[in-house]
């Protein structure tokens, strides 16, 4: 759910509290806490948790550039050392010879004063090549962004390409689901995404198949900011899936594979564990620091107890009435959270690892938001409806009449029912998605029976 969805459930608690809502009608700010402990629990994570949680390995496809602020980073020919194979980098210098060239595909050498290099350019490529500079021929300056392979003991050379091959990607994910198997501890890897000129990204995937213990990467097309593509950015077929096989079986608990673009990417964990079957694997735990102890109706009981604390203090009268409305908000976060996928871990430290999400409308993600937007206006509303008269005694000592003369399940009704109905069609929709879910473990269930199978993988 969005942050705001989540304040707007925790302002939505204290309007179950009549003394709360008349101290709000008198000016009396303070109840408004309870939305921000519906936000608190995202907040304690993106500030503080994450930067508490060490990084093993980081996967850059594309560094940043420290004049542009975006990809690719201008390197010089001397320095292409010092990155790593498919990296997307880019070099500025002269064409010295043309060493091979044929109907579609180049190879030429580059010097920039502080060395030389063979770039190679092929297909389409070799075609962006030309449309840019026209004939490519000796003493031409021109900027080439690529990828560089080898090293300068063995032979370097630059592939010209318009972004990272996938290869890079997916053997450093392999690499870390092998050293978490190993060394039997969690591995935070850091995937970065690849922001481009004009503030378009370049977006890939990341899929886990199990069963072949294989990582396979996919390099997509520049998207928007919003997440759209940009027709005619798809990376040729010749360097769009980069795959890498794992020594040792890994699962991963949700069967989509993870997409990386305009948002900073995130932090993968890896770790080992036991499957029920007694079988050991690499499971991948996705933002790892994040919805644990402050997603939890633990940490929103403990945070309760702490505000009453201070409630008290300061003297507040309805500490009690706020100090449950504030847990109330804090818990409506946890149980909004947990009908996605990833879920929490909801009563630590009696539970270690996450309790698996409801999935309701995985196909319909802002339809949810709205829903639950709505259900929470709703909720305020009926509140104020019909504590209306008690908050007015309290008040002035007068009874008014409910704004809104309705019997009050029946207003509550009228007011609801879109979000009943959107969550209808969500919870249908996750069905739909648990069966198809199923059959993608029964399908891994399936391979494991089969002892010729092993000789390739399974879980």
């Amino acid at each position: 759910m969005r942050g705001w969805i989540h304040y707007l459930s925790g302002a939505a608690m204290a309007t179950f509290f009549p003394v709360l809502l008349s101290d709000l009608r008198l000016g009396i700010l303070i109840p408004i806490i309870t939305g921000v402990f519906g936000y608190l629990p995202d907040f304690l994570d993106f500030k503080f948790k994450k930067w508490l949680f060490p990084r093993h390995v980081e996967i850059d496809p594309a560094p940043i550039d420290p004049k542009t602020k975006v990809a690719p980073k201008t390197v010089r020919i001397k320095e292409l050392g010092e990155y790593e194979d498919y990296q997307l980098i880019a070099i500025r210098g002269i064409v010295e010879s043309i060493d091979e060239e044929a109907e579609d595909r180049i190879v030429f050498t580059v010097n920039d004063g502080t060395g030389r290099v063979k770039v190679e350019a092929i297909r389409e490529d070799y075609q962006r090549l030309k449309n840019i500079y026209g004939e490519i021929k000796p003493g031409i300056k021109m900027f080439i962004p690529g990828y560089k392979i080898g090293d300068p003991s063995t032979g370097l050379r630059f592939v010209a390409a318009d972004a990272p091959h996938p290869q890079l990607i997916a053997s450093k994910i392999a690499d870390a689901i092998d050293r978490a198997y190993e060394e039997n501890k969690l591995i935070v890897t850091k995937v970065y995404n690849i922001r481009l000129p004009g503030d378009v990204y370049r977006r890939f995937l990341i899929h886990y198949d199990s069963p072949n213990r294989s990582i396979k990467v996919y390099m997509g097309p520049i998207v928007t900011t919003g997440g759209i593509p940009i027709r005619g950015t798809d990376t040729p077929e010749y360097r769009k899936v980069g795959e890498a096989m794992t020594k040792h079986p890994f699962v991963k608990l949700y069967p989509r594979p993870t997409v990386i673009d305009a948002f900073n990417g995130p932090e993968i964990g890896y770790r080992r564990t036991k499957l029920p079957n007694g079988r050991e694997v690499v499971e991948e735990v996705f933002i790892p620091w994040h919805r644990g102890w402050s997603h939890s109706f633990t940490g929103g009981a403990i945070a309760a107890l702490i505000l009453a604390g201070l409630l008290l203090l300061v003297g507040y009268p309805h500490w009690v009435e706020l100090s449950i409305a504030a847990m109330l908000g804090w818990w409506m976060h946890v149980i909004e959270d947990q009908l996605g996928f990833m879920g929490s871990v909801l009563f630590p430290p009696l539970q270690k690892k996450r309790v698996p999400g409801l999935m309701v409308g995985p196909n319909h993600y802002t339809a949810m938001n709205f829903a639950t937007a709505w259900l929470m206006l709703s909720l305020i509303i009926w509140n104020i409806n019909r504590f209306t008269p008690m908050i007015s005694m309290m008040i002035s000592g007068v009874s008014a009449p409910k704004p809104v003369p309705l019997d009050d399940w029946l207003f509550l009704f009228l007011l609801i029912w879109p979000s009943l109905i959107i969550y209808a069609i969500g919870v249908w929709d996750g069905i739909k998605f648990r069966r198809l879910y199923k059959k993608y473990w029964k399908y891994y269930a399936l391979m494991e029976l089969s002892e010729d199978m092993e000789e390739i993988g399974g879980l």
